[in-house]
């Protein structure tokens, strides 16, 4: 289990944990990406949502970068995102 704290921008609920699920590294197209999956678990073990959360930069000068998160419903559906910062 992860404590939220450590991803203060994600909106895990109180009492909540996270737990990761996957994680996926690539280089293409002059980009790094870093990609994490990660579940939200309530108190009692029940699953909540799951989050994709994102870094990726441009390897070449100047080195942009984007990156932020989404949080999704059981079904899937996208119920939030926002910057990681």
């Amino acid at each position: 289990m992860i404590d939220p704290n450590q991803f203060p921008f994600l909106p895990v609920e109180e009492g909540n944990c996270l737990v990761r699920t996957d994680s996926k590294s690539s280089q293409r197209k002059g980009m790094d990406n870093d990609d994490d999956y990660y579940d939200e678990v309530g108190p009692n073990g029940e699953l909540v949502a799951k989050y994709h959360t994102w870094h990726h930069m441009s390897i070449y000068p100047p080195q942009k970068v984007n990156q932020g998160w989404v949080k999704y419903d059981l079904e899937g559906n996208r119920i939030d995102s926002g910057s990681r910062s």
